[in-house]
């Protein structure tokens, strides 16, 4: 997340509305007790519009897109459902699928992170480690889950879909047999490197190993992303391998088809080299 060094006469309200965020998001993220008092010099982070950072809004003018696939899938649309007001309901045309990892451990644990911020952050989707998809709110409307600078065209026109997974994992200092995860400064365990099959070793913008997704959310995957291809004509392809693991936007920004958060931020790890894009059948 960014970074802001508060100026003479920067209030809460002009340092929200320049990162185009709430006043409220900004204060809890800093744990500031009055937002009326801040100094020039105090470092704030900024919450960013993306999922994995870490007022209502008109209702839509157009109903949801019919859903015309043949697909056979079963999605849960009742066990996690964001109210309205937290994401946009309007809908938009669909050209692209971008996934993502939750960087967490389950679907309840992106849901509650969702549901607790006022910035219109989510994805339609989260498939759980037991192969359950989740589907938050209709993927005819909209929320942010990319995070470009600049734009949001990316999050209208895309379904964007959560894979609980906690991602890169990195090597205990106390214990190299033992790979950690990012809570407590990459201090929480994940498994021991005898474990090959919770991970895979791959070096990736500077990271060397990533958990391992299961075979039911593999399997999940692959049929949403058919699924959703059919139901809004999205194109049946994904990146060729050489762009695979690349942030382009000057490709990305014209690419139909199925891509990766890593594709539009060169910050960003998800979906990584854990998960095996041939699966996708596309």
């Amino acid at each position: 997340m960014p970074d802001y060094t508060v100026k003479s006469g920067d209030t809460l309200g002009k340092i929200a509305k320049k990162f185009k965020v709430s006043t409220d998001s900004i204060v809890r993220l800093n744990n500031i007790t009055n937002p009326d008092r801040i100094r020039a010099g105090m470092e704030l982070h900024v919450p960013e519009m993306t999922t994995d950072a870490m007022g209502a809004v008109p209702l839509p003018a157009d109903p949801p897109s019919p859903d015309r696939s043949t697909i056979p899938i079963v999605i849960n649309r009742a066990e996690f459902v964001l109210p309205t007001k937290e994401f946009y309901p309007e809908v938009t045309e669909k050209t692209l699928i971008v996934l993502h990892f939750t960087a967490g451990q389950s679907a309840r644990s992106a849901f509650n992170t969702w549901l607790n911020s006022p910035e219109h952050v989510a994805t339609a989707y989260i498939v759980d480690t037991d192969g359950i998809i989740y589907e938050i709110f209709d993927p005819s409307y909209w929320a942010y889950h990319l995070g470009v600078k600049g734009t949001s065209v990316h999050d209208k026109r895309s379904v964007g879909i959560e894979i609980a997974n906690v991602g890169p994992l990195k090597t205990s200092p106390g214990d190299p047999n033992c790979l950690n995860w990012w809570p407590n400064n990459w201090g929480t365990q994940w498994c021991g490197v005898e474990q090959g099959t919770s991970y895979v070793k791959a070096t990736y913008r500077g990271i060397d190993y990533f958990a391992s997704f299961s075979e039911p959310q593999m399997d999940a995957v692959c049929k949403l992303t058919l699924y959703l291809c059919e139901r809004f004509g999205i194109r049946k392809t994904i990146p060729p391998l050489a762009r695979r693991t690349e942030c382009d936007l000057d490709h990305f920004r014209s690419y139909q088809g199925v891509a990766a958060h890593q594709n539009f931020r060169s910050d960003k790890w998800d979906v990584g080299p854990a998960f095996d894009w041939g699966r996708l059948g596309l």
